[in-house]
């Protein structure tokens, strides 16, 4: 094996290796100490490694509880859920993922250095999200490895650059300053529920109650959630089913224990995916930030949605529950007309029907969170329909990108460079 194929099947053809290699060349570029850099090279590979694990449990678990449905309801059920998806990309096309990654990097910092956008995308497993979004939609159109790396890259580089930009003017009106940018690619979702929220007149604001502060704390571990939801609808939709075919499909146990078993399962998976992506992404992005700081003078830091939450914790957690409903809303009408139907997924109507909430609330009151939020959810039940088709290629069926930007970013891509071959 000479050197070229060295580099291309050991180092490149390895993601956890190459991302070790990315995280491991920022800490060197700011100088850090032996330790430091050593620590941090092998904390990353470890989160990738970690990702990979917890995705195989949460993958195993979606693939019942789409069974399950299918069966009780003569459907294709699939979720939108971003960690469980990208896991499963990286599984495909981790070599090119990384590549897009660390030329998405470059030209993002390209963009805030000579142009008037100073926005510097902070929200890594976002970027993550995009560049295995992008991955499997540029693979899929038969594209050379430097044509998916180069185009990629590019893309990724303005996604990241223009999400903050367009929904800045809503964020101001929240924060009232420019101390800090959204960096979470439901930038398209965010706009939809500023723009009619700013129909309607905003009124004071209600304080909260003793009943409304304790289901807000409910809501706040969002591990809990996933794990009632996920146990809520495996047992419904095992009701629809015979005793007989439940205990069939999974060896003679009962629909409860069936639920509770696979609701603990596809959130451990989840809370494994997220302690590699955070893991993964705490070497990765101080490293960006601090080569940020030195190449971009008057950055401002573009971050994820939560950070909204404290303007407006009553708002955030109606936008969820009503972001939710349009969800289910959206997921009723797909039944009237479709097989396959995506089902509303609890983690991104909880961050980003929470965060699209807060600015609907701030600019438009109590009536404009509430049609703007139904029609957020609804949006982003609708909207990963058309990228399904874009992503056979990845041979998993049961999972999709849930907020917006990837839906409609995808769909773009895929028109663009089509028209180009």
């Amino acid at each position: 094996m000479n050197a070229t194929q060295m580099i291309s099947k050991g180092l490149l053809g390895e993601p956890a290796l190459l991302l070790g290699l990315i995280a491991f060349v920022g800490l060197l570029l700011q100088k850090q100490p032996f330790q430091r850099l050593v620590h941090g090279t092998i904390k990353t590979m470890l989160g990738y490694t970690l990702l990979q694990i917890g995705a195989n449990a949460a993958g195993s678990s979606l693939s019942n509880l789409s069974a399950v449905i299918q069966k009780g309801f003569q459907i294709i059920g699939i979720i939108p859920h971003n960690e469980t998806i990208t896991a499963l990309a990286q599984i495909n096309f981790g070599e090119e993922i990384a590549l897009i990654m660390l030329v998405g990097m470059i030209v993002h910092l390209m963009i805030a250095r000579f142009t008037r956008i100073k926005y510097i995308f902070l929200t890594g497993h976002h970027m993550l999200f995009m560049a295995s979004l992008l991955a499997g939609v540029l693979v899929s159109m038969s594209m050379p490895l430097w044509q998916v790396m180069v185009a990629g890259g590019i893309v990724l580089a303005f996604s990241m650059s223009f999400a903050p930009l367009i929904t800045q003017p809503y964020v101001r009106r929240v924060t009232g300053n420019n101390d800090f940018a959204m960096g979470h690619f439901n930038s398209v979702g965010y706009v939809l529920s500023g723009f009619i929220a700013s129909w309607f007149k905003k009124g004071p604001e209600p304080p909260e109650s003793k009943g409304l502060q304790k289901l807000r704390s409910f809501f706040q571990d969002h591990m809990v959630v996933i794990t009632v939801f996920t146990f809520v609808l495996f047992l419904f939709s095992g009701l629809f089913i015979s005793p007989g075919g439940t205990q069939e499909m999974f060896s003679g146990r009962h629909i409860l224990v069936v639920s509770l078993i696979q609701a603990t399962w596809f959130a451990g998976g989840c809370y494994v995916i997220l302690a590699g992506v955070r893991m993964l992404l705490s070497e990765i992005v101080p490293a960006f930030k601090g080569i940020a700081d030195r190449v971009v003078p008057g950055a401002i830091p573009a971050l994820d949605c939560p950070v909204l939450f404290k303007f407006s914790p009553f708002s955030a957690m109606i936008g969820f529950l009503l972001s939710f409903t349009g969800g289910l809303v959206a997921m009723v009408i797909q039944l009237q007309v479709q097989y396959t139907v995506i089902i509303p997924g609890v983690i991104p109507h909880f961050f980003s029907g929470g965060a699209a909430g807060v600015i609907a609330y701030k600019i438009g009151g109590r009536k404009g969170l509430i049609v703007s939020s139904l029609i957020h959810g609804f949006a982003i039940t609708i909207l990963p329909n058309f990228l399904i088709p874009l992503l056979s290629n990845l041979g998993y069926l049961r999972a999709t990108f849930a907020d917006s930007d990837f839906s409609v970013i995808g769909l773009l891509v895929h028109e663009v460079f089509s028209w180009f071959k």
